[in-house]
């Protein structure tokens, strides 16, 4: 020991030796810390931190040795053979890398520290051969040995602990005995070698200072160093947003698991409230038309008999109070009956069987059977009706009893709907292929927001002027309704106290032309 202490403290440079030391302990640990972390990562992240460890170690390596060198101070001019110290160098980083590999990948610490170990020693006495000096070196066989069992012993011991010691203090204690291998390894074998002068070996003093190559060597290296801990530290970090990602992506699919499975409770629970649905609305559409039946059965005698008795047919009814009540159950009675046709109606359209009875129609005949059918009506409310057809003698194919029904609904509400002496005036066109029936009013109109409530089953407008007048709110949807089984349209345009129009339009494969004159006109 003292003869080591000796070559040190005499043969040496204290300040490069100390510098020297110092790169040891960094490059040290900083090795075991990446090779620790090499351990806990991913098989995929795993070999990237096995070649920062042993780029770092090996970089170590070489570094305390070469500026250990440049610190050794005996009194003959020294030279350094650049390809062996490249070759020495080479060397470090790869037997560093492997015994590092061997610790981390196939978990044998012991001989991935001996591997590391006969780093450092090849390194040092290839090292070694790159010295050139005015003499021979001579080598001292027992410090060589000691040398490589130092190195292969500290270096196995130093691994073995950081794998057996968790934390911290496992890197703490191996990076103190890796730091001691370098150390111990290089000095002994410094003590090893003497140097037998001999003037006949001509040297060229080197230009260059020791201590600015020591300085640039130790530069380098913590460059290296740094570098190396710039990327763990990004791969710790991307490494950590991964498995935050991955934490919130398993999260996310167990949130759209249970979605599912929620929406699958639903579609099942909406299943069978639409299989009750359709079952309830089978029932109503079965029950509404039953009861229809029912009702027109005794609603057919009570309208005959009222009518029979308000017309006085087999003599009088003594007081004009029983006529007068006669005329009531009959108005009443026709008044459900066509409730009860118009609520059918709707009930066969709700399941798809409203059958068209189609058929060749006389439109100019069917407009004025509708008008005559509300005449009385227009009388008694001084209404003139006015029916304008513009000399078209037109059939169009439909079903006459459905076309007459809405030419009557539309008839009717003018009527109702126009006070005393205003005007009811319908109209026949072709416009754009179409025919077009208009039904004018001059009542008392409609609001524009107000128009899909008319439209609309039982649909009654919120005003007191439209709250004075009768009706069920079923007559214009059933109008519209009937329209579109044709392949047409029931269109309205009003405004309150500026009368409403209301268009019905046929499509120009429904219309035929009674006199071929006329073709031309609807052209």
């Amino acid at each position: 020991m003292l003869t080591i202490y000796n070559c040190i403290t005499v043969e040496h440079d204290l300040s490069l030796v100390v510098l020297a030391g110092l790169i040891c302990v960094l490059a040290s640990f900083s090795a075991v810390s990446l090779l620790a972390h090499a351990a806990e990562a991913g098989p995929g992240r795993r070999a990237l931190w096995i070649l920062g460890a042993g780029v770092v170690a090996g970089c170590g390596i070489w570094a305390t040795h070469f500026i250990a060198m440049l610190a050794f101070r005996p009194d003959e001019l020294v030279n350094y053979a650049p390809g062996l110290t490249f070759a020495s160098l080479v060397i470090a980083l790869a037997l560093s890398t492997a015994g590092l590999y061997f610790a981390a990948r196939a978990r044998s610490a012991g001989v991935g520290g001996a591997v590391l170990g006969l780093a450092i020693v090849a390194m040092h006495y290839v090292g070694m051969a790159a010295v050139s000096i005015q003499g021979h070196l001579v080598w001292d066989r027992d410090f060589v040995l000691a040398s490589i069992i130092l190195g292969v012993v500290l270096g196995a011991a130093s691994l073995q602990t950081l794998f057996a010691v968790p934390g911290l203090k496992g890197r703490i204690a191996g990076a103190t005995l890796l730091t001691l291998a370098i150390c111990t390894l290089h000095f002994t074998g410094m003590t090893a070698v003497s140097i037998v002068p001999d003037p006949s070996i001509a040297l060229v003093e080197s230009a260059v200072d020791a201590h600015s190559v020591a300085i640039s060597v130790a530069a380098i290296t913590v460059l290296i160093i740094a570098l190396a801990f710039i990327g763990s530290a990004v791969d710790r970090h991307l490494a950590d947003r991964s498995v935050k990602e991955a934490e919130r992506l398993r999260a996310y699919v167990a949130e759209l698991e249970d979605t599912k499975e929620r929406l699958e409770v639903t579609s099942r629970e909406l299943l069978v409230a639409l299989g009750a649905a359709a079952s309830a609305d089978q029932a109503k559409s079965q029950f509404l038309a039953t009861m229809s039946h029912e009702l027109r059965t005794p609603l057919s005698a009570i309208l005959g008999f009222s009518e029979i008795m308000a017309s006085e047919t087999f003599g009088p009814l003594g007081s004009t109070r029983y006529k007068n009540y006669s005329d009531d159950i009959l108005k009443s009675g026709r008044h459900l009956l066509s409730l009860i046709n118009d609520v059918l109606d709707f009930t066969r359209v709700d399941a798809g069987a409203l059958l068209l009875n189609e058929e060749n129609v006389d439109l100019v005949e069917t407009i004025d059977d509708a008008a005559h059918m509300v005449e009385a009506q227009a009388k008694s409310g001084d209404i003139t009706l006015d029916i304008e057809t513009d000399g078209l003698l037109l059939h169009i194919r439909a079903d006459h009893r459905r076309i007459r029904q809405v030419l009557l609904n539309l008839l009717s509400n003018a009527v109702k709907f126009t006070p005393p002496g205003g005007i009811v005036h319908v109209t026949t066109a072709i416009e754009d292929g179409w025919l077009v029936i208009r039904v004018v009013d001059t009542g008392i109109g409609i609001a524009t927001e107000d128009i899909p409530i008319a439209l609309a089953r039982f649909g009654q407008i919120d005003s007191d002027l439209a709250r004075k007048y009768e009706g069920t709110g079923l007559g214009l949807p059933l109008s519209k309704c009937l329209m579109e089984h044709h392949g047409g349209t029931l269109e309205i345009a009003s405004e309150p106290g500026g009368g409403t129009t209301v268009s019905l339009r046929f499509p120009e494969e429904r219309i035929s032309v009674k006199d071929p004159a006329k073709i031309h006109a609807i052209r």
